[in-house]
């Protein structure tokens, strides 16, 4: 798919202004109701969408699409995507508990230590509304730090199950912190 092509063959397709315009006019909503459905919020998944777009437009002069793949092409890159976003959130909560092991070790009460202790209280209050199942997965990922594959196997279930648990966990505490202004 990628490569320095001189000229397209037949069934491959050249990334120019029409060829580009005929892909998003195609497949944005598919892309995006997917990136939706796994995230739970509209403007990030019309961000993550985007991206993945943009990321196109910049390499046009690189790739080449297959006509037959083009729509697998772009899922896969949605859902890489969407991965990435979920490292991303897990790497934030884990450097909130590191932001407060180093308050704690300073023995200093500041606003940003009362108002993470508060957010954490919260956090913990939602997850235990978790279903047992979903509140395990997201405790072995979070407080274990253990990845999805390892997850799977102590849980005696499929990778895809734990990636489900953690999705639904995720967004059901996203909705439940709605109402604190978090940046």
């Amino acid at each position: 798919m990628s490569g320095q092509p001189t000229s397209p063959s037949k069934g491959q397709i050249k990334i120019d202004e029409t060829s580009f315009f005929h892909l998003y006019q195609t497949y944005w909503k598919k892309l995006y109701q997917l990136a939706y459905k796994y995230i739970g919020d509209v403007y990030r998944a019309e961000g993550l969408v985007q991206e993945v777009f943009t990321s196109i437009w910049q390499r046009k002069d690189k790739i080449l699409l297959e006509e037959e793949t083009v729509e697998n092409y772009l899922v896969r890159a949605v859902r890489f995507r969407i991965a990435r976003s979920y490292s991303d959130e897990i790497r934030k909560t884990k450097k909130m508990d590191e932001l407060l092991s180093r308050q704690n070790n300073s023995d200093s009460h500041t606003e940003e230590q009362i108002l993470y202790t508060f957010l954490r209280a919260e956090i913990d209050k939602l997850v235990n509304l978790l279903p047992q199942r979903c509140k395990a997965v997201y405790e072995l990922s979070r407080n274990e730090g253990l990845n999805n594959r390892e997850i799977a196997l102590n849980l005696l279930i499929s990778e895809k199950t734990v990636e489900n648990q953690l999705t639904k966990a995720l967004k059901f505490i996203r909705k439940g912190l709605e109402q604190y202004p978090i940046s």
